[in-house]
């Protein structure tokens, strides 16, 4: 019913204007600009040499590592690499985590369409109304994304308008994106003895629209 790969297409690199032109993370990621900060780090928009033409935009999320204890350092990486392995059309993708200097760095997938909260407001602003059809591919998205993270036995307990993202008009769940970090704990699912993975908030951000 949904057709992911006809509907999606790349992101022009053009758009961007860069005002750190020669910032280099990792010796791959060129700062383009600032996105947003919190009291756990900052959000930047970078350009990502390595990418395939078309590709380059993603989201730098920079986390000072002196902000974080030892435990929460380690669970951080644990997080990271379960995030690495969601690999669906409707959530946001997770490209790469990793230490630069004094910062826990990770890097998502740039969604230029804002968060599906700025959409509402913009159309309730403007008096319009979302076509019907329209609801049901967002929702059917949103369901098919879901059920995707469920068979994977993982809970996402922040599931919300702000946390809903658009890219050419596709609907996409941040999980380790824009305003918080998503992370996983352990737990059971009721009336089971199978151990079950429940997604919780690790950190937040305040960040513009327009991350990922």
């Amino acid at each position: 019913m949904l057709k992911f790969q006809e509907a999606a297409k790349c992101v022009s690199g053009s758009t961007a204007i860069s005002t750190y032109p020669k910032t280099l993370i990792a010796r791959r990621y060129v700062l383009q600009q600032k996105l947003g900060s919190g009291s756990f780090g900052t959000v930047y928009l970078v350009s990502d040499k390595k990418a395939k033409r078309g590709e380059e935009l993603k989201v730098l999320k920079e986390i000072s590592v002196g902000e974080l204890n030892p435990n929460e350092t380690v669970q951080a990486n644990l997080e990271a690499q379960l995030l690495s392995k969601l690999d669906h059309p409707a959530i946001v993708k997770f490209h790469a985590s990793f230490v630069e200097k004094d910062n826990f760095c990770i890097i998502t997938e740039y969604c230029e369409g804002r968060d599906l909260d700025d959409k509402i407001q913009e159309y309730k602003q403007a008096g319009k109304i979302f076509p019907e059809n329209q609801i049901i591919e967002w929702f059917i998205q949103l369901l098919l994304g879901v059920d995707y993270m469920h068979e994977r036995r993982i809970l996402h307990r922040d599931l919300k308008s702000k946390n809903i993202f658009l890219k050419n008009n596709l609907l996409k769940i941040a999980t380790g994106s824009s305003n918080h970090h998503i992370g996983c704990s352990w737990g059971r699912k009721e009336g089971s003895n199978k151990s079950v993975q429940l997604v919780r908030r690790f950190w937040s951000f305040s960040t513009p629209n327009g991350i990922l």
